[in-house]
């Protein structure tokens, strides 16, 4: 007896269905209607499933995309979605940031994925952590030791340099040059400006035309209207990040759970009824799924888990 192989082939209409679906579930408006909705049609017919899977499978690189371009990557995946998704999104993004981009970024380029902190050592001697879903480019020359931070958050240890050259961090937002330091550089996507925190000796940030000096123990947040003022930071709270932890003291849940979301894939959310509730204690990063579990056991709350990637919590 012959057996014949199982095309995967799907109606792109089906697809675009899908597609459909999948943006107004990402939307955040959708109700228990919509979700069984979404159950009966996924439940009509094995290409259905499929497409569902689909959609799956593409969330954790969508979430970050405008509609338009996640909807087109859904319908008409390929080998080289990554890199079609990083240039769908440039056409929606700022003109400064744009005009950023197409400053040239040559040098070596190294990313975290989702999840995962990687520790770098450059050829200085100075040592990189980065953190989840980060990318950055290393460049050096003759004049400077440059470090374009694109996205994420890294740690920098700056290593003495016999030639004397500055190292400095780089954002769409400005620069930060490190005066014989540790500390870390944050520039995420979604968030407004970008964050610095010295950990040990200064740095100088530069942003909007003006200057300011960021001592040990200090974090300053700046933008393209320049930096703020410098304001006390805690090594055991802002730090907490490079051990893998989130320390919080009275926190927003919100926020605590979009800091979390940062480290899964998928869809995190918070239903706004208990957006407020202040929550203290000290998460695993890298294992979110388990700080979930200890938030539902420590507080009044429930993980709703409408499936792997998708999850919302609620009041008990």
């Amino acid at each position: 007896m012959m057996f014949r192989k199982r095309s995967t082939t799907i109606d792109p209409a089906i697809l675009k269905e899908a597609a459909d679906w999948l943006m107004h579930l990402h939307a955040g408006s959708a109700g228990p209607a919509e979700w069984q909705a979404v159950e009966a049609w996924r439940a009509r017919s094995p290409a259905h499933g499929l497409a569902w899977q689909r959609a799956e499978a593409l969330l954790g690189e969508l979430r970050h995309l405008p509609a338009g371009p996640a909807r087109s990557a859904l319908e008409h995946p390929s080998p080289r979605r990554r890199q079609l998704l990083r240039l769908a999104w440039i056409p929606a993004l700022p003109a400064g940031w744009l005009a950023w981009r197409q400053v040239s970024v040559d040098g070596d380029r190294w990313q975290s994925a989702t999840g995962e902190q990687r520790p770098l050592t450059l050829a200085d001697g100075t040592r990189l952590l980065l953190n989840t879903a980060t990318e950055v480019v290393v460049r050096f020359d003759a004049q400077m030791r440059l470090i374009r931070l694109l996205t994420g958050e890294i740690l920098v240890t700056s290593a003495p340099d016999p030639q004397a050259r500055p190292l400095i961090v780089v954002t769409v937002d400005g620069a930060a040059r490190a005066l014989g330091t540790r500390f870390s550089v944050r520039r995420s996507s979604g968030e407004e400006g970008s964050r610095v925190t010295v950990f040990e000796g200064a740095v100088e940030v530069e942003a909007g035309g003006r200057r300011q000096r960021v001592s040990s123990g200090e974090r300053l947040a700046f933008g393209t209207h320049g930096p703020g003022l410098p304001e006390p930071s805690e090594d055991a709270v802002d730090g907490a990040w490079t051990q893998g932890m989130l320390i919080a003291r009275s926190m927003r849940l919100a926020d605590l759970l979009a800091e979390l979301d940062r480290y899964r894939p998928g869809i995190l959310r918070c239903d706004p009824a208990v957006a407020e509730l202040r929550v203290s204690g000290s998460f695993p990063l890298l294992e979110p799924e388990r700080s979930l579990d200890l938030l539902a056991a420590s507080f009044p709350l429930r993980v709703r888990y409408r499936s792997r990637y998708w999850a919302t919590v609620e009041a008990a």
